[in-house]
């Protein structure tokens, strides 16, 4: 009676087991596709790391070879004094204080060619660039009655004129400033708390300077060449700002608080042009630093500025990390295809043999990876499905008992690497190929399974 309890016993879960086989196993599928799902954010956490090892090695070339630069100015600076009231008691004292008044151009022309190069470390590269660029402008005679400041208080011998660079290790030459028919040479630092970095030159000017007497121009011109990675921008510091910039890089992105309103790209480099009005601006012609009211005056600048990005066309890190948040949709598309020939072709398949099919799916990525270091990413991507379309496809031969249901495996595969390839490509309309892609295989797996009687399937 006992042994005859146990055996009926066993018959009941077994004839649960083999009436529930195929909802077990997709309970079971399910919980395979969420670790699968881990491994891939696994996976994207090391192309993560690889890009921040990239960008660090980047960093690194351009500490010693030149930062992004940024060009600001030139900024007339002239100190003046004034004068506060201090009463103790009966006396009043008037005590005498020192603040400096700025001054922008009227108008600015900036000319610049930037010739680039490729450095490497190690298996990372970063864009490089020399340029030299030629400024030409004019001061308007300095107004210090729009001030409220008297000109016997105006210390004209003092007056400094600043350029902004943000990174001058990499100059070249000796800079100096063409200004009065002279040529007087730059010395390191702006001297001034407007322009954090560059290059400044000690004026001392005439008191009064004919010049704002007269109200006449105060021109001047200058020439540098210095080294920078990645990026140049400029602020439009007059009233009216002009630059013309230029390079055989013939992938620029334009950036900034402007765009051009003149540019040419073709295969064989860029040239772009901007012409900038002050009205646009959140900053004023001239102020001085006495009560702090533009204490925030370089920000304001900052906001400003314009100029252009020298890109590469192919970020294979990015793209990388595009790819890997459809991996998830790549793994779902071919576990239904393989079950679809369980159930159709009464096969089968082992949960192990699925998970072995699963972490195939998930090498492709750090083939793709670490092939796209080497060779690029458009090959390293052809030559990972290669592989991993090979791969599954031998495997699958004999686990589906033919080569004709392997080949429609690969097909598959092959068809989605590549409709993925072209996802890739695309930016504005990539979300509507995806979708249209996600409809396109649910209306496959709905019209080969439309004749399943699916309460009738039982363990083959």
């Amino acid at each position: 009676m006992s042994g005859t309890a146990d055996s009926d016993h066993k018959g009941g879960i077994g004839g649960l087991i083999q009436r529930n086989y195929f909802t077990l196993k997709m309970a079971f599928l399910l919980f395979l596709v969420l670790l699968l799902f881990i491994a891939l954010e696994i996976i994207g956490s090391v192309i993560s790391e690889r890009g921040w090892r990239r960008d660090s090695a980047v960093a690194d070339i351009g500490r010693t070879w030149g930062q992004e630069q940024v060009i600001a100015g030139p900024l007339l600076v002239i100190p003046y004094r004034y004068f506060i009231e201090r009463q103790e008691g009966d006396e009043r004292e008037l005590l005498e204080r020192k603040a400096e008044a700025f001054f922008l151009p009227d108008r600015l022309q900036i000319e610049a060619d930037l010739d680039p190069e490729i450095r490497y470390r190690g298996i990372f590269e970063a864009l490089l660039y020399t340029t030299e660029i030629a400024v030409e402008g004019a001061f308007a005679a300095p107004d210090f009655g729009k001030l409220k400041i008297a000109p016997e208080d105006v210390f004209w011998d003092e007056a400094v004129l600043a350029f902004g660079v943000t990174d001058l290790r990499g100059a070249a030459g000796e800079p100096a400033l063409s200004w009065g028919g002279q040529r007087v040479p730059f010395e390191p630092g702006t001297s001034s708390e407007v322009l954090k970095s560059g290059v400044h030159v000690a004026l001392a000017l005439a008191a009064p300077s004919p010049e704002a007497a007269t109200g006449g121009e105060l021109p001047f011109s200058l020439r540098l060449e210095f080294t920078g990675s990645r990026s140049i921008s400029f602020s439009p510091t007059a009233k009216a700002t002009a630059v013309a910039l230029a390079s055989p890089w013939p992938h620029p992105s334009f950036q900034g608080a402007y765009l051009p309103s003149e540019r040419e790209i073709t295969d064989s480099g860029f040239q772009a042009r901007w012409q900038v009005s002050y009205l646009g601006r959140d900053y004023p012609q001239s102020w001085t630093s006495r009560g702090g009211g533009f204490a925030n005056i370089d920000k304001r600048i900052a906001a400003s500025q314009f100029g252009v990005s020298l890109i590469t066309p192919v970020d294979f890190y990015l793209l990388t990390e595009r790819s890997i948040k459809h991996g998830l949709l790549l793994i779902v598309l071919i576990f239904a295809a393989i079950f679809i020939f369980e159930i159709v072709a009464e096969l089968k398949v082992h949960f192990f043999q699925y998970s072995l099919v699963g972490f195939a799916l998930c090498i492709f990525y750090l083939l793709l990876l670490s092939l796209s270091e080497i060779i690029g990413f458009a090959g390293a991507y052809g030559l990972a499905a290669l592989l991993s379309t090979g791969l599954i496809a031998l495997y699958m031969g004999r686990i589906l008992s033919g080569w004709k249901r392997a080949a429609i495996i690969a097909a598959i595969l092959a068809a989605v690497y590549g409709y993925l390839f072209i996802i890739l490509q695309l930016e504005a309309y990539a979300l509507l190929a995806g979708s249209l892609g996600l409809f396109l295989a649910l209306a496959a797996v709905m019209y080969t399974t439309r004749k399943v009687d699916w309460y009738a399937i039982r363990r083959p």
